[in-house]
């Protein structure tokens, strides 16, 4: 006697692992298409097969993809470009003192002294008022201020 009870078929049902794996519409028509020939073609079945042409054989450029013409295109105005800019400044002379060079980085450089300082006098403050004892760090920290201060005199 079995434990379970028996599943009830239809009539014509097939087990999974005997059916056909599934091929898409386009497939069948291709595998029937290579034994019927071309659709539309009603001329010899016949066909005989060409030898292709390179681009090396007939000699000519290879066909480039969108991008590649747009990249083309790119390169040849940027060398067209720095022509024009050669051809614009050669009889000028560009003069530019150092200091002309060395703004926006000594602007930068005396922000960050700035910074250092504040957060120097804030630990200062702290250890003023006995809120903070300052560990080795803190008094490298703190040693260091005179330093700074004259660095942001040079600016």
């Amino acid at each position: 006697k079995q434990w379970y009870q028996r599943r009830v078929r239809e009539e014509g049902y097939v087990p999974q692992d005997e059916q056909d794996s599934y091929r898409s519409k386009g497939k069948q028509w291709a595998e029937g298409a290579a034994s019927k020939g071309v659709p539309g073609y009603s001329g010899p079945i016949n066909f005989k097969t060409v030898e292709r042409t390179t681009n090396a054989d007939l000699k000519m450029k290879p066909k480039l993809s969108k991008n590649q013409k747009k990249k083309a295109k790119k390169k040849v105005a940027k060398k067209n470009d720095a022509f024009e800019i050669e051809e614009i400044t050669e009889g000028i002379k560009v003069v530019v003192t150092t200091e002309e060079k060395m703004v926006p980085d000594a602007d930068k450089n005396r922000k960050t002294l700035l910074k250092k300082l504040r957060a120097i006098e804030e630990l200062q403050a702290k250890v003023d008022t006995g809120e903070v004892i300052p560990d080795k760090d803190q008094l490298a920290k703190l040693s260091k201020k005179s330093e700074l201060e004259k660095q942001l005199n040079e600016f």
